[in-house]
């Protein structure tokens, strides 16, 4: 009996671990298709994204809360404010780095979380988060960044973003740790609310603020490093 569960267990975190690498690379692809968009047509994409992040906040399902609601409602503006910054004056290269770094710490923080396990992150705001988790995420992001850098990054189009101070270790690490924060506050933020999901978007992994909440912290850290730098 107990080796049957523990099989079943077994088959359900390789099915969960396939399908965020799935749907992360997926999310990379539709959106990235989205920059050879005119500006207009992107900046009307991202802020209907932001109407279905209102509805899920201030969906009825979900009771009380107001103020915190309005909280979060507001850091959801900045995160998509922050991103069309980017597309605008980072250019498309900005907004693909973005996404790549917070896609990839959230799926280096998944299996590395998963595979080495150890003392957990933050139990009271999200159990199942642990330090492996946390410097694994880095360490992936990490490595793919330098991957892309001497491959994607190096013939693009666009090869005045790599060349900006924002774009230098420690400001890459200051990106990748506000996708772990993103992470985290959405958690908490969830916690806050009583819910599990923000929505049901996505069967088993929650709607719109589930996938994009690592993006939207990660896109204010790199618009006011640009804006200050």
């Amino acid at each position: 009996m107990e080796n049957s569960m523990l099989k079943e267990k077994i088959i359900d975190e390789k099915k969960e671990f396939l399908w965020r690498l799935f749907s992360s690379f997926l999310f990379i692809l539709i959106v990235a298709l989205l920059f050879w968009v005119p500006y207009r047509i992107f900046s009307l994409f991202c802020w209907g994204t932001y109407a279905i992040l209102l509805y899920e906040i201030f969906s009825p399902k979900i009771e009380g809360k107001i103020l915190l609601r309005v909280a979060a409602a507001a850091v959801c503006f900045c995160g998509i404010l922050s991103f069309t910054y980017c597309r605008e004056f980072l250019g498309q290269l900005g907004c693909v780095f973005l996404i790549c770094m917070s896609s990839f710490t959230d799926v280096g923080a998944y299996a590395f979380g998963k595979i080495i396990r150890g003392p957990k992150l933050c139990p009271q705001i999200s159990p199942q988060k642990t330090w492996a988790g946390f410097w694994g995420g880095i360490f992936f992001a990490n490595v793919n960044f330098f991957c892309l850098k001497s491959t994607f990054f190096q013939f693009s189009k666009e090869p005045s973003f790599m060349n900006q101070n924002i774009v230098d270790f420690w400001a890459i690490q200051m990106v990748i740790l506000g996708s772990v924060a993103g992470d985290l506050l959405e958690s908490w933020f969830k916690r806050k609310l009583g819910v599990k999901d923000m929505g049901d978007l996505f069967p088993g992994h929650g709607g719109f603020l589930d996938r994009l909440d690592s993006l939207l912290l990660a896109s204010i850290v790199l618009a006011v490093m640009d804006i200050l730098l």
